[in-house]
């Protein structure tokens, strides 16, 4: 019978706790000496000599030749040394991605053999807790990355060559720590891709987007590609998925949380878009929030990154991911499902068509997210999306067919140093039967020149009937709260800003 890595870290962790006696605490001489010199005062602040980093590099051969030979012990057949070499790398691959139990096995077997052998060392990274931890991330583990753990609000990090940059308060900070060697880094590449399927990257396939167990996302390009090997890595730091922690981070004023609140019931298809970590899948999620928990949510993406039934566990979420190739076949799928609106992770070209056939067929209230600089190229911009995919098609055709079906566009920016981020427009998209043109319509608009935001309550009649046919009651509180806005700060204001800022640079020229 296979057993599981749970069986297994069970097992070791009761077989070493039996040897060493359960209620003693292990004698650590690292701690010891650690004591001693703080009791006697020496110095502490010691310069790290070529020697010495070889000394640490010893003690991490040393265990990796010992706790290999776990795997050697006993002679097996060779299904069950796959299972045995199985097993370890589930336990490797648990540890380090956070599991408490899986990491103090390792931590107990390499203390054995730092005992066993007489070695004690304070010569490590200090951004390590211990010199066990040390070896296991330098052995098995991500190596240096472990750093990028203790700046939990730092949104991503890099890999450049042998590099580690990580993005502190909005910056990217090159680290004075660096990878041993480029196999150091090949290692970290296998450590993430070992545990997805068909994950391949090499000079055929020189580009992998995959994502960890966390929902963070990881994205690696080498040559010929690039002209050195890039690890790219993401992750969600804003955990309370809410309209009012929006508003706490001002992502949105606190007072037109009603209004994003009655946007979201209204249900009208909507894009967020924005430029590269503009908050888009967060404010998204946060909207998502505000629906009722009886309604059950289908959602689409490439890869699992938005964590939908982890975040918004009460209530139910079919998550279904489509590959390169079967993206716009995944939605027939998806729309047979029971749902009451769906979600397109993120649009970028055949996932386009997956999104309008959503707001063609299935319910409203249909989400996406979508990189975006500029609001008046956004229709024209996701036609030829789908013209790349289907260059038969009429632009024509498409395009209506994008201004008809997509109701709402919400824009998302970020300061330069992107430690703020903001909702900076909802604008709405109108398709003109008559004309037979799309055009735009500002409801939210953020002037960074005024740092003001400017409100229409100009929403057109058929959206107006549509919301009202979702919640009634959301669609009148929706007219009310634009108009009171309006009245204050009208759009028209913001439309102005322009002229008025040209005259103030150029004076009189202004006019010529």
């Amino acid at each position: 019978m296979t057993k599981t890595a749970e069986d297994v870290m069970d097992q070791a962790i009761e077989d070493i706790e039996s040897s060493l006696g359960v209620n003693e605490t292990p004698y650590d001489p690292a701690d010891w000496l650690s004591k001693t010199i703080e009791e006697k005062g020496l110095q502490e602040t010691t310069v790290t000599t070529y020697a010495r980093k070889k000394s640490f590099k010893q003690i991490c051969q040393i265990v990796r030749d010992d706790l290999g030979k776990i795997l050697e012990k006993e002679e097996k057949t060779d299904t069950e040394q796959k299972e045995k070499e199985n097993e370890w790398l589930e336990l490797q691959h648990a540890a380090i991605i956070g599991d408490e139990k899986a990491m103090g096995y390792f931590i107990s077997r390499i203390m054995e053999v730092l005992r066993q052998h007489n070695i004690t060392s304070i010569d490590f990274p200090n951004f390590y807790d211990s010199l066990a931890e040390a070896i296991f991330h330098e052995v098995w583990g991500t190596s240096i990355l472990y750093k990028w753990e203790k700046y939990p609000k730092s949104e991503a990090a890099v890999v450049r060559g042998t590099e580690l940059w990580i993005d502190i308060d909005g910056k990217f900070v090159k680290q004075d720590e660096q990878f041993e060697d480029i196999d150091t880094v090949e290692r970290l590449k296998r450590t993430f891709t070992m545990r997805t399927k068909d994950a391949v990257i090499n000079e055929q396939v020189p580009e992998l987007e995959i994502e960890r167990e966390d929902g963070s996302r990881i994205t690696m390009i080498q040559k010929p590609r690039a002209r050195e090997n890039y690890i790219m890595f993401r992750r969600f730091i804003v955990k309370d998925i809410s309209l009012y922690e929006q508003a706490r981070l001002k992502t949105i004023k606190e007072e037109d949380v009603d209004i994003f609140r009655a946007l979201s019931r209204t249900m009208p298809n909507t894009i967020f878009a924005g430029r590269v970590r503009s908050a888009k899948s967060t404010f998204m999620k946060s909207m998502l929030r505000e629906r009722s928990p009886d309604y059950v949510l289908a959602v689409m993406e490439k890869h699992f990154e938005l964590g939908l039934t982890e975040q918004l566990n009460d209530r139910l979420c079919f998550e279904v991911q489509a590959k390169e190739g079967d993206l716009h076949h995944a939605m027939p799928r998806l729309l047979r499902m029971e749902h009451d609106s769906i979600v397109v992770g993120e649009i970028r070209s055949l996932e386009t068509e997956g999104y309008l056939q959503a707001c063609e067929r299935g319910e409203r209230g249909a989400y996406s997210t979508y990189h975006l600089t500029d609001i008046q190229n956004v229709v024209p911009q996701i036609t030829r999306h789908i013209l790349d995919e289907f260059p038969n098609r009429k632009f024509e055709n498409e395009l209506e067919r994008v201004a008809r079906n997509i109701d709402i566009i919400v824009t998302m920016s970020a300061d330069r140093d992107r430690r703020r981020k903001r909702v900076i427009g909802v604008t709405e998209i109108i398709w003109d039967e008559e004309k037979k043109r799309h055009f735009t319509k500002d409801l939210i608009r953020y002037s960074s020149v005024t740092d003001e935001y400017y409100y229409s309550s100009d929403i057109s009649k058929r959206l107006l009937y549509l919301m009202a046919a979702e919640d009634m009651e959301e669609t009148k509180r929706l007219v009310k709260l634009l108009r009171e806005r309006e009245n204050v700060s009208p759009m028209a204001k913001y439309e102005a800003l322009a002229d008025n800022i040209l005259k103030e640079i150029l004076g009189d020229d202004a006019n010529g």
